[in-house]
């Protein structure tokens, strides 16, 4: 019975040890997976790039100028030129800044488009105007003067003034004539009799642009020398816009802030139609198209034949230009590009927290590798130290088993 307890107790430890050291594999075999990612995240930190601060110098350059009567022109690149026949040594581009009346193009956000019955203010052509004795038609229409006491003309008038007051300063010259689209048009009996080319022509419209905002909205006036040159300006600027693209008694403008914009029917008239809730039709519209006229700062850039002087320093003393006798003295200035110097430290300050980001992580996964190493560690000591123990206990069994062996067999021995 004590050999047979003897013997489970071996299979036991036995089974137990070999349970042991194939932890203690398993734990070794972690331990290298973990030595591969350590040296893995070592490998990640090597390749980092230690982001380099911008220096002020790789932004400043010499700059050249040179003073042409009242205006200060700047020498922005010059390519050399070889055996020229008229003795020119560079190919000078040069530049300046100046003021351009220029057609700018705007969207405006939501512009809270109002339709309804406004005055219009047209023109008709010298060629739509006839004569007979002292009376005058336009498109074969009958004109007339204005009768107050007729309610259809007295209500298109009042319609009219209110967008256009100077018709009631010549209220006693107004003539009537109701047109091929029915509506009741005013025009002046002077400008009937003189020879220009285009008599205003007013009338009651309905279903046109009246408001942006709160703005009152206006038509654009030919006549009007300011208007006329936005207008021709914005078309030469934006020829594909639907602005270009429409007639000028379809251009409306508006004062904002003291700035007149300008847009057409067109694109009002879209605006209007594009606001999602039927019950408030002026609210969330589309963006609007909308054009200013103004002097905008505009690089004017020329590109000559010139006789450049260069000094014993390699510095640009004077110039000529092939078109010009005049030899300019040219100034030496150091400039530093502050705006792109600026830009670049940003971008340094930028690098260095995504480098520093980096290296917390990289030493974040490696702590975190050292740990879970010093655990698998501890637990391989922690097995060591069983093992031993067990190799003790089975030697101590494996004693006691050869007794039982040796008192067992003993009993046989002669």
């Amino acid at each position: 019975m004590g050999m047979a307890a003897s013997q489970a107790r071996w299979l036991a430890l036995t089974a137990r040890k070999t349970n042991v050291e194939y932890e203690g594999q398993q734990v070794n075999q972690a331990r290298t997976a973990l030595a591969m990612k350590s040296a893995n995240t070592f490998n990640e930190l090597l390749a980092l790039e230690v982001p380099t601060a911008p220096s002020t110098q790789d932004f400043t350059k010499l700059e050249y100028t040179y003073m042409d009567g009242t205006i200060s022109e700047t020498i922005e690149e010059m390519s050399l030129l070889n055996n020229d026949p008229g003795g020119y040594n560079y190919m000078v581009t040069h530049f300046h800044y100046a003021d351009v009346y220029t057609g700018i193009e705007n969207m405006l956000v939501n512009p809270q488009v109002a339709m309804g019955t406004s005055g219009v203010k047209d023109y008709i052509e010298r060629i739509d105007i006839t004569k007979q004795g002292d009376e005058y038609y336009i498109k074969g229409a009958h004109v007339t003067p204005y009768d107050q006491n007729v309610e259809a003309q007295r209500t298109a008038y009042e319609n009219i003034i209110e967008n256009y007051p100077e018709i009631g300063k010549k209220k006693s010259a107004l003539m009537t004539y109701t047109g091929s689209d029915g509506q009741i048009h005013f025009t002046y009996s002077d400008a009937l009799a003189s020879t220009a080319e285009m008599v205003p022509d007013y009338y009651s419209k309905t279903n046109i642009p009246k408001y942006v905002g709160t703005s009152n909205l206006q038509s654009y006036d030919p006549e009007d020398t300011t208007d006329k040159a936005a207008y021709e300006q914005i078309c030469r600027d934006w020829p594909n816009s639907n602005f270009a693209k429409s007639k000028p008694s379809e251009i409306y403008k508006w004062v904002f802030q003291g700035q007149v914009r300008y847009a057409c029917a067109k694109d009002l008239e879209t605006c209007s139609k594009s606001g999602p809730d039927p019950k408030a039709p002026t609210e969330n519209q589309s963006k609007l198209a909308y054009y200013v006229a103004q002097d905008l700062s505009t690089k004017i850039e020329n590109k000559q034949k010139a006789i450049v002087d260069i000094n014993d320093e390699g510095r640009i003393q004077s110039i000529r230009y092939e078109d010009s006798s005049a030899t300019y003295p040219v100034s030496t200035n150091t400039k530093t590009d502050t705006a792109a110097y600026e830009d670049a430290m940003n971008q340094y300050h930028y690098k260095m927290e995504v480098y520093e980001k980096r290296i917390a992580d990289i030493n974040a996964k490696t702590e975190k590798i050292q740990e879970q190493d010093r655990t698998l560690e501890l637990r391989l000591r922690q097995l060591d130290t069983e093992q031993e123990a067990l190799q003790t206990e089975m030697e101590a069994v494996q004693k006691v088993i050869q007794k039982n062996i040796e008192s067992t067999f003993k009993t046989f021995e002669s």
